[in-house]
């Protein structure tokens, strides 16, 4: 009962919380809701809001002065945020979801304003792409980051397809990582926490006369696993390798050259803890819940009901190493013409292993490889004059993977006397199913953008890119028997399980194009209007299980028409920022993710997305500042065949409402500076799979954070004390329906629980 009491004082807290908020913001905000469409971030000790200055435009500009929904972050606000990944950038940017399906960063499924690719798949790019230091990151494991030593991340929403082209329907992330300067410095910092966390990072930038410079940072971390297993080893620890460095040679103002070298190990850990849940197929497919107790069909139970423990037989395995090379040239051919040529080389291996079916018995293994190079080179020509900014270049793309995936049955049955719904003995099946497949990409497009001004308060822009892609795909399924008699089934020919060797070659193109109209009446406001096609190449099937249609293994690119109206705005005073939008995305040819049991098929269909998003950042003196924002959301994904009808269905990973806020206090005294801050998010239920089964609804959450710090006036030594998940929120991220016959599954995965560290930082 006293448990029960604290839950509900704290979701009372909470609520008051959100109330007073959001309060706050819709009264000092437009009546539409508003697109977040930069978090401008300013340090303790300047007067008013400032403005981040962001490259969204492939040009530098303020992100107040552009009409692009750009959230933008300083590395400064992400430490003070303690943001220490990609993943931690959903609690402090609205409109952004970004979740790992497990609890180990094998793929990272990334949504912006419910434009999601869902399908874990390693051969599959993101809706929403990656760019680190200018150079596209095609992996969608890549989308999970360590962030250290960062300049600031920038989150673009919408279609960016004509200046970065390459899938960005629903937008990217593009992180900037600090830059070599010619001062002498650095920073070292260590940070400790529960469940055995220990990391340290650092950098430092030497330079070398006034011509050339050198920075290397680095990083490496640890943990003990959050999720304990009563049978091994405790699931999802992790240990974290990372380098980095970046010499810059800067003969004059006009030209510079910049050479990058990155590398990234997760060393070896036990993976794949979840939740089990029992549930069984209704008369539709679609799971349901099974009433207590929630046996799956082994038979088991989980015994405490507590979502961090578990009873998992095989230990699994997560692994990866990634080196990237990127080199980057600038010359300023004359006063109004400049050259930029960024090259860039990335190898990435992963290895994944996974207790598939969640329980203390030897029932089904799941596992997934990937080797996979990418090479990119973009050119671009930068053209301005005084009322005439023009953006023009080309863009080619490689990427060639090998990746395999298995599915081993050893056994089914009734394992432990419960009742299932088909008692049956203990079964040895001893099946395993494996798929080596590859797929190599070639890329290429070019583009072009303009802005005119037309006059003194309006600007123009339009902007066309055209991009191609080719394809090879090859894909192989067979089947062992672990056991001396035959025990794999016959699968139809028609699907890849049965098809054998499975081949493809295609070529397709597709289009992105920009126009919009920006009015700034006052240097403090802007609106603008835009439209936004956005272009997602084709790609193949690939599924767990080999279950797709071979006739259908290739499923057709996705076309997105963008509308969007908004304005940014700051009070004269810069006390206030107010910034909001709205939009409305119709998609032709969506590229609809369905998991049903172990069916993991991709298909076209149409769908469509509505709303809007507001923001208020306020710092009116005295060391306080605050920031609100909320997300509403409706979409609808077409035809999606449920027991032979075709019904509208929610798409997947996109909450009806979110809203995110920040409040800090910082208290000067004569000895340092005192900071107190408290930032949190909340996420509306959502469905993680397309069918909308009542087992894949993810029910409402919140998370909170707190950070206290205190900063020496020089500005040298920072101490702080934070806490995470502050109410100890059991938060459900993501749900697999498995519940097909003898599996009777569903697999839960849920963030952190409360933890509790410290960090010491010295700058120099």
């Amino acid at each position: 009962m006293d448990n029960l009491n604290n839950r509900r004082l704290a979701s009372l807290l909470r609520s008051g919380i959100a109330a007073g908020s959001m309060a706050a913001c819709l009264t000092a905000a437009p009546v539409f809701a508003q697109q977040q469409d930069e978090t401008e971030e300013m340090s303790a000790n300047e007067d008013g809001v400032q403005t981040i200055v962001v490259t969204a435009t492939r040009r530098e500009a303020g992100a107040q002065d552009i009409g692009i929904a750009v959230t933008a972050f300083t590395g400064e606000t992400l430490r003070t945020r303690n943001v220490v990944s990609t993943e931690d950038l959903t609690n402090i940017t609205p409109g952004l979801s970004l979740i790992q399906p497990g609890a180990v960063p094998i793929a990272g499924l990334l949504a912006i304003r419910g434009v999601a690719q869902n399908d874990f798949a390693a051969h599959l790019e993101s809706s929403n792409v990656l760019y680190i230091d200018d150079a596209y990151r095609p992996s969608n494991a890549s989308s999970l980051q360590s962030l250290y030593d960062i300049e600031r991340v920038e989150v673009l929403k919408g279609p960016q397809g004509t200046l970065f082209g390459r899938n960005a329907t629903g937008g990217l992330i593009h992180i900037k990582t600090a830059d070599p300067t010619f001062e002498f410095g650095g920073y070292g910092q260590v940070t400790a926490g529960e469940y055995g966390r220990l990391a340290a990072e650092g950098a430092i930038n030497i330079p070398f006369g006034d011509t050339v410079a050198l920075r290397v940072s680095g990083l490496a971390s640890q943990s003990d696993g959050f999720i304990e297993n009563a049978i091994g080893p405790d699931q999802s620890p992790t240990e974290v390798l990372s380098f980095r460095g970046k010499l810059l040679f800067e003969s004059s103002s006009d030209f510079s050259i910049k050479l990058q070298a990155e590398w990234l190990k997760n060393l070896d850990n036990p993976a794949g803890g979840a939740f089990p849940t029992g549930g069984f197929a209704g008369p539709d497919g679609l799971g349901r819940f099974r009433p207590d107790p929630a046996f799956v069909d082994t038979g088991y139970v989980d015994a405490d009901g507590d979502v961090f423990t578990g009873e998992f037989d095989f230990a699994g395995n997560f692994g990866r190493e990634q080196y990237t090379l990127i080199g980057e040239i600038n010359y300023a051919l004359s006063e109004t013409l400049s050259l930029t040529a960024i090259s860039a080389y990335s190898d990435v291996t992963s290895t994944y292993a996974e207790d598939n079916d969640l329980t203390p018995f030897d029932v089904t293994i799941f596992r997934q490889d990937t080797e996979q190079t990418s090479f990119s080179q973009e050119l671009r020509l930068n053209a301005d004059s005084d009322n005439l900014r023009l953006t023009a270049g080309g863009f080619y793309l490689n990427i060639d993977g090998d990746y395999f995936q298995n599915f081993q049955v050893n056994n089914v049955g009734n394992f432990n006397g419960i009742l299932a719904p088909i008692p049956v003995l203990l079964f040895p099946v001893g099946q395993n199913q494996f798929a080596n497949y590859s797929l190599e990409t070639d890329s290429w497009s070019v583009f072009g953008q303009g802005e005119v001004d037309l006059g003194d308060k309006f600007t123009l822009t339009a902007g066309l890119r055209y991009t191609r892609d080719s394809k090879e795909y090859a894909y192989l399924n067979r089947c062992e028997s672990l056991l001396a008699a035959p025990a794999c089934p016959p699968f139809d020919p028609a699907t890849l399980a049965g098809a054998g060797l499975v081949t493809d070659d295609s070529s397709e193109g597709g289009v992105s194009a920009r126009l919009q109209l920006d009015y700034k009446p006052t240097d403090n406001l802007l609106f603008y209007a835009s439209y936004n096609r956005g272009y997602k190449a084709f790609n193949y099937n690939a599924g767990f299980a080999g279950a797709a249609q071979v006739a259908d293994v290739k499923f057709d690119g996705e076309e997105l028409n963008a509308f969007e109206i908004g304005m940014k705005f700051d009070t004269p005073d810069r006390i206030a920022r107010i910034n909001a939008a709205v939009f409305h995305y119709d998609y032709s040819d969506y590229q609809a993710f369905d998991q049903r049991g172990v069916s993991f098929i991709l298909s076209n269909t149409d769908a469509k997305i509505t709303g809007a998003e507001a923001e208020l950042t306020l710092r009116p003196g005295g060391g306080f500042d605050a920031f609100l924002a909320a997300t509403v959301l409706g979409t609808t994904v077409d035809d999606i065949n449920i027991a032979g009808a075709l019904l509208d269905r929610e798409a997947p990973q996109a909450a009806d409402f979110t809203f995110n806020f920040a409040l800090g206090k910082t208290f000067e005294f004569d000895a340092g500076d005192l900071r107190f801050g408290i930032d949190g998010n909340y996420v509306s239920s959502y469905f993680s799979q397309l069918t909308n089964a009542e087992v894949t609804e993810v029910g409402d959450n919140w998370l909170v954070n707190g950070r206290i710090s205190f900063t020496d006036p020089n500005e040298r030594l920072e101490a702080a004390v934070f806490v995470r998940n502050l109410f100890n929120d059991d938060r459900l991220l993501y749900a697999f329906d498995i519940t097909v016959p003898g599996v009777g599954l569903v697999e839960h995965v849920y963030g952190e629980p409360r933890w509790f560290g410290g960090s010491v930082r010295f700058n120099f």
